[in-house]
């Protein structure tokens, strides 16, 4: 049997990237991005929802991306879904989904755009 886990998302960076580094020296970017959904009812009303993704993306990649990505800018996100769990602090478990970035590429207000893919060096 054949499995497919990959997601492709465009949007905007709901806030800064954070940079961090694991215990291992490996550099890790986190950062929401909002994706928006538009129609019209039946009645001509207009609607939207804006629904938001954490994505995580490491080394060069994640290195690039705290460098050059705002809040606000626009990406186009290509990776997988991971579902992962943890303890919180009263003990309970709980579970996170987010897109672990492989490819992201910078949508630009120019028109140009930049890709950054996890085997690419970390300079642009």
């Amino acid at each position: 049997m054949v499995s497919v886990n990959r997601v492709i998302l465009a949007g905007n960076l709901a806030s800064d990237p954070q940079l961090k580094e694991t215990s291992n020296g490996k550099a890790m970017t986190v950062f929401p991005v909002a994706v928006n959904k538009q129609w019209r009812s039946q009645d001509g009303e207009k609607h939207k929802e804006t629904a938001y993704f954490r994505i995580i993306v490491w080394n060069g990649t994640a290195e690039t991306c705290a460098r050059y990505l705002k809040k606000g800018g626009a990406v186009l996100v290509e990776g997988r879904l991971q579902t992962r769990c943890y303890k919180n602090r009263e003990g309970q478990t709980q579970y996170i989904t987010q897109v672990v970035g492989d490819q992201v590429t910078f949508l630009n207000r120019s028109g140009k755009e930049s890709s950054r893919t996890e085997e690419e060096p970390a300079i642009m």
